[in-house]
């Protein structure tokens, strides 16, 4: 995103600040409609405000909510935050179960919702992308929020008058999924402008991405091969090949790429991802779990090994301070130049095209196509220079799904995916359970392992729950 963006949205930024007060018993500044909105450079800065929403949001909590809580990471010091996330000892208090950024982007979309409407002088193929873009981006975090909170509250308009109550209830998820979700994702889907195909902001194959994670969510495997149908239909994406591959993740604008969300460090400050799992100046605070570590030394042709972490500490099984992935490689040394905190400006990669193909394969698998379900996975394992793999030799659907799961786990690892693929195909218990019991048995404490099927969801935040009475508290956790 330009500089210029968010220069004016400095310069407007009260119209925005109330926002974030949005579950905060306080009502958005007046500003937001007696003297903004009125032109089309307030569109983009309210565009541009949506994204600023997502950056905040998920500089602090994308390896927790995507990854740290599975099998892809485990605790990286002696800090009580990512110890907890690593041993599923979540409460209240833990820093990463607060929505309060989440709720200020979907605060931002409800403004720019109601008001683009009425700015004057912009075309329509204007006005309905930016809408286009604030439908999905709303919708795009309630998705985060019901997988992982499970009943949400919802508020589809700006909080404008100080006179109306700022409590919500609690939404079922699955009302979250279909009622508004799906709704908004599908109007977004009419009022995108198909021909916009930057990778830095939602688009129309971004959109249909969203579909399909969400239908892949709902076990909907039809409209998953019909959003895929969709996106194939583009003739837009493809897999980069193998010496490209990095440029996934340092430019973000391959062929491969369909949305990352953008950062300068210069414009946005650094992204918080780098202190989790990798910087030049901090302990990371998560290391590479040794389950994906083993698969990885087990392969070693697989070009995704290098790229992820040091393999020449890795062969003596030694934890993984820092993740790789995300950073250029010097010309010289070959070894990325990991940032400092400060300059880390990781463009998160929310959906590409070998995700895709790897959720169509499962949506293959589980409408009994097991040949083409293996002729996607094979296509990302040969990119990867990895050994195909051979239908034959899986006999049960479950087989087939646990190979596309392994497969998922390495092509988008630190992505933001493992976690909810495991929440998705039920399998958090049987994967997590031993592997929080052997992290238990090297701390020395009682190995209850994952304990109770109920702390799947996350728990809602004391802050949430103080600020607003209406609010229940997830089972089994207490305030």
């Amino acid at each position: 995103m330009k500089r210029s963006i968010y220069l004016s949205i400095v310069l407007l930024g009260i119209g925005f600040a109330g926002c974030k007060k949005q579950l905060d018993q306080q009502p958005i500044s007046d500003l937001s409609s007696s003297s903004f909105w009125k032109t089309a450079e307030h569109a983009l800065a309210g565009n541009a405000a949506i994204y600023d929403g997502m950056q905040k949001t998920f500089s602090g909590s994308f390896t927790e909510w995507g990854d740290a809580r599975s099998d892809n990471f485990t605790y990286g010091g002696t800090g009580e935050n990512q110890i907890n996330v690593a041993l599923n000892g979540l409460n209240s208090t833990t820093g990463t179960a607060n929505w309060n950024n989440l709720y200020t982007t979907i605060g931002r979309a409800n403004v720019a919702i109601k008001y683009l409407p009425g700015i004057p002088d912009l075309t329509e193929v204007q006005r309905n992308n930016y809408l286009a873009q604030a439908y999905a981006g709303r919708a795009f975090m309630y998705f985060w929020a019901v997988r992982l909170w499970g009943a949400v509250p919802v508020r589809l308009l700006p909080y404008e008058n100080v006179e109306e109550s700022p409590n919500l209830p609690r939404s079922p998820a699955d009302s979250v999924l279909n009622s508004v979700i799906l709704t908004d994702l599908l109007k977004a889907a009419a009022l995108v402008d198909k021909t916009a195909v930057s990778t830095f902001e939602i688009n129309y194959g971004s959109i249909l991405s969203m579909l399909t994670e969400v239908y892949l969510w709902q076990k909907d495997y039809a409209k998953v091969l019909s959003t895929t149908d969709q996106l194939i239909a583009l003739n837009r994406y493809s897999l980069v090949p193998a010496a490209n591959y990095k440029d996934i993740f340092v430019t973000g604008t391959t062929k491969e790429n369909i949305w990352s969300l953008n950062w300068s460090y210069l414009v946005d400050g650094g992204n918080g991802l780098g202190g989790k799992i990798g910087s030049s100046d901090q302990t990371s605070n998560y290391y590479i779990d040794s389950i994906p570590l083993l698969k990885w030394e087990n392969n070693k042709v697989d070009i995704r090994r290098g790229i992820a972490y040091d393999t020449t500490i890795a062969n003596a099984l030694q934890r993984i301070i820092q993740i790789w992935k995300f950073y250029p490689a010097d010309v010289t040394t070959g070894k990325p130049i990991v940032p400092s905190r400060a300059q880390n400006e990781t463009k998160l990669p929310f959906y590409r095209w070998a995700d895709i193909l790897l959720m169509r394969a499962e949506a293959l698998n589980k409408t009994n196509d097991k040949t083409n379900a293996f002729v996607l996975l094979n296509q990302v394992r040969t990119r990867a220079k990895a050994n195909s793999l051979n239908a034959a030799s899986y006999t049960t659907q479950l087989d087939v799904e646990t190979a596309i799961l392994d497969e998922r786990q390495l092509e988008l690892f630190a992505e933001g995916k493992r976690w909810f693929d495991l929440v998705r195909t039920g399998r958090v218990l049987s994967v997590m359970d031993p592997v929080i019991k052997q992290r238990q048995k090297n701390l020395g404490i009682s190995q209850t392992g994952f304990s109770d099927a109920r702390k799947i969801l996350w728990p809602v935040s004391r802050d949430a729950l103080t600020r607003d009475p209406l609010l229940i508290q997830n089972p089994p956790y207490s305030d």
